[in-house]
């Protein structure tokens, strides 16, 4: 199979696979990918992609040969990370395995029109998705991944995400989205908060805004927040209605504080509660 780093390039304007075999999956590309010309011809009907290892050929035979000694046919490279209900997260290191970082990234700029990073991948983890089915525990799929920078100064805690085609809308993304702030170590001692690179697609941001507000909805309801404070009205009795009820205590919790509980940055916590319809501005006194 095909090593991206071998081959004169092309742009991605004139590039254009016109379908992709993912394993035994066969959809469309959204997007161009900067294949080598000499390994996927241009127009080509068909890229095969080995659904572990992401290298490609489009001569099916080539294809089928690798896939009977694929090196990660097994288990995939990296570190597991997390482990839960067959799903699973594992750990790539852009240094440790170049090429598997190129190839995905290849695969996935056929989806992703804003990416740019292909083969200077040593500076990156990428985080896979994997799902094994209970009833063959031998075989497992690749359903999507996150990267991030390995240094970011921008706190960053993704740089790029992708559920492939056939796997979206089942919630996958907001499970890579939650494992992304995990690692983030935001509720440890020597933690960090951080959000996405920015800025986001228009769908990467609807993504986000409905991730930040569950987040933030969730850590309302637990209750009990170290740092905010109660607040109760007193009420005399001559003035309290017989049968009327004694008023909740009202919970006081600034922005700041949403953002150290949930692991937000301080503007990903207000475009979420704007879109909660819960944020609204102090104004600025009037000059005398």
């Amino acid at each position: 199979m095909a090593a991206p780093k071998s081959a004169p390039l092309q742009t991605p304007a004139d590039r254009n696979v016109n379908n992709v075999v993912l394993g035994d999956l066969l959809f469309k590309p959204w997007n161009q990918s900067i294949y080598p010309e000499d390994l996927v011809a241009k127009d080509a009907d068909r890229l095969y992609v080995c659904r572990w290892c992401f290298r490609y050929s489009c001569d099916v035979d080539i294809f089928e040969e690798h896939k009977r000694a694929c090196e990660h046919r097994i288990i995939p490279p990296g570190t597991k990370v997390y482990d839960h209900g067959g799903y699973a997260v594992w750990e790539v290191d852009g240094q440790n395995h170049k090429l598997f970082g190129q190839n995905l990234s290849l695969f996935a700029k056929l989806f992703l029109d804003h990416k740019t990073v292909f083969f200077d991948v040593a500076t990156f983890l990428y985080y896979i998705l994997t799902f094994t089915d209970p009833d063959d525990s031998d075989s497992y799929y690749v359903l999507g991944f996150f990267s991030k920078e390995k240094l970011s100064w921008d706190a960053n805690n993704l740089a790029c995400i992708l559920i492939f085609p056939p796997y979206q809308h089942k919630q996958l993304g907001k499970l890579l989205m939650g494992v992304s702030y995990k690692l983030s170590g935001w509720d440890s001692n020597r933690g960090c908060i951080g959000g996405p690179e920015k800025p986001l697609s228009e769908l990467g941001h609807k993504s986000y805004v409905r991730f930040w507000a569950e987040r933030i909805a969730r850590f309302l309801l637990r209750g009990k927040h170290s740092g905010s404070s109660l607040e109760t009205e007193q009420q005399k009795p001559s003035s309290t209605p017989k049968g009327s009820r004694k008023r909740p205590l009202r919970e006081t919790i600034t922005v700041e504080e949403l953002g150290l509980g949930t692991g937000m940055l301080t503007e990903d916590v207000i475009t979420a509660l704007k879109s909660m319809g819960l944020f609204e501005p102090q104004a600025s006194p009037q000059k005398a």
